[in-house]
């Protein structure tokens, strides 16, 4: 099952894109020397024209690592199933990109919350592969919190982070930039855990965490609620996951009877309903079903 912890792949970011960043991102730091298979993707040679695919951006969950290896915990091995499946499609190293948002520490998971940092972090990522294929298009492929987060930066505009900079701004929509946008196992309505740890922990907070609110009395955190009100689309073309399994979000993936791995507006739903698909099987075993889904979007070549 868990063919990821065999490295058949080489991680890490190519040389030439590494270079890129380096002179262009540098004070993000997304290759992320700090974490064990902290990012993949990039080409041997400069792009000069946009590539004939279009590229995939991997955006992983809560304490995850972006193609781990296994190396801190069974679970967080990010999206390195799905792109040994990609890759075994013929896609390249330079059609596929992700780097590790975060400590990759599941002890501190309570911790994180839809900062500034991490939205503005995730966005200039996004930023730098269109720059680097000078592709006009991506496909976002996200999982569990790195849903909202992506949901985020792709609609843009303002936000409010107290521990941040107070208001901040993540710049105008990329909707015309992202063809395909995948939310799997999202927290979209919030997360049922939060009832009973309450808003105290900054994951469940009430203006950036996954608060589900109290209806008809209080809403869902001002993050959530701020991400349906904002009109800006995903992308073209809107797919969910759900796991009926899901043991991380539990309760059979409902808040106030409604599934929070859903989006408003989405057009395309990837259902598991296997005991053995859980939150994290679903981020594994997902890919030929994505894939399927591109290929009827038009949205695997450019």
């Amino acid at each position: 099952m868990n063919q990821s912890s065999q490295p058949t792949f080489q991680r890490g970011f190519s040389k030439d894109f590494k270079a890129f960043l380096d002179q262009n991102y540098k004070l993000w730091g997304f290759h992320r020397p700090d974490i064990i298979s902290g990012c993949y993707g990039g080409a041997e040679t400069r792009p000069t024209q946009k590539p004939s695919k279009i590229p995939i951006i991997f955006i992983h969950g809560n304490s995850d690592v972006a193609v781990g290896d296994g190396s801190y915990g069974v679970f967080m091995t990010g999206f390195s199933s799905q792109i040994e499946y990609f890759l075994s499609q013929g896609y390249e190293k330079q059609d596929l990109y992700a780097t590790t948002w975060g400590d990759a520490d599941s002890t501190t998971a309570s911790l994180n919350y839809h900062s500034e940092n991490y939205l503005k972090y995730n966005r200039a990522f996004v930023e730098a592969v269109l720059e680097y294929t000078k592709s006009p298009y991506v496909n976002i492929i996200s999982h569990s919190m790195g849903v909202t987060l992506a949901r985020k930066i792709i609609k843009g505009g303002t936000g409010h982070d107290e521990l941040g900079s107070g208001r901040y701004d993540l710049g105008d929509p990329l909707t015309s930039n992202v063809k395909v946008f995948v939310g799997l196992a999202g927290g979209n309505q919030g997360l049922t855990s939060c009832y009973t740890s309450g808003s105290s922990l900054p994951t469940c907070g009430m203006t950036n965490g996954f608060y589900p609110g109290q209806p008809p009395y209080v809403g869902r955190s001002e993050f959530l609620e701020q991400l349906d009100s904002n009109s800006a689309k995903e992308g073209k073309y809107i797919v969910t996951g759900r796991a009926n399994y899901d043991e991380i979000i539990g309760g059979n993936n409902l808040v106030w009877g409604k599934y929070t791995t859903r989006i408003k507006n989405e057009n395309e739903e990837i259902l598991f309903n296997s005991p053995s698909v859980g939150h994290f099987g679903l981020r594994d075993e997902a890919g030929p079903q994505i894939y399927s889904i591109l290929k009827k979007q038009g949205a695997i070549n450019q």
